[in-house]
């Protein structure tokens, strides 16, 4: 009956893996979408798991069988997850804290959450890139040294979207 309505559905926070754009204490304005196609790279969707519902970034979409899906991860993940497009509940248009409600439509928060998604997005493509080209040049030979390096630079990278939402996040 909600997806119907199109009204904002309010739920409460329980988790970090959203840090530090949505804290443990805050609660989330969702929307109800019809498709997933409705979302872009960047948005954060409330979708449901079988352990219960999750809210994660959208960091990629694809379509396979005529069926959509999406990558999603938390701010605090390191890797995406594939989901399917039927699991997704709605879009997060807000934050409301005590004292303070960010609206996650406004132009700062649009570009600020496109940002992070694309930079996902690429940088997701761009390692993955790496290992399938490292896989055809050199098959399954190990270079320890290379692999660590990578991995610590994929580390550190992937923390660097956190502070946009340190600094925007008042």
């Amino acid at each position: 009956m909600w997806k119907k309505s199109g009204q904002e559905k309010i739920f409460k926070i329980r988790g970090t893996s959203m840090l530090p754009l949505i804290r443990e204490t805050d609660a989330i304005g969702v929307l109800p979408i019809r498709q997933p196609e409705e979302l872009c790279i960047g948005d954060i969707a409330l979708f449901q798991w079988p352990t219960g519902m999750v809210a994660h970034r959208i960091v990629g979409k694809f379509r396979k069988d005529n069926i959509t899906y999406l990558y999603e991860k938390g701010d605090r993940g390191v890797l995406p997850t594939t989901i399917s497009g039927e699991m997704v509940i709605g879009k997060v248009v807000r934050i409301y804290r005590p004292g303070n409600t960010i609206d996650l439509t406004s132009s700062l928060w649009l570009i600020t959450n496109r940002s992070a998604g694309y930079y996902w997005y690429y940088l997701n493509a761009v390692f993955k890139l790496f290992y399938t080209s490292k896989k055809i040049l050199f098959g399954s030979k190990k270079f320890p040294h290379i692999s660590s390096a990578c991995s610590k630079i994929y580390l550190f990278l992937s923390a660097l979207p956190n502070w946009m939402f340190r600094r925007n996040n008042r």
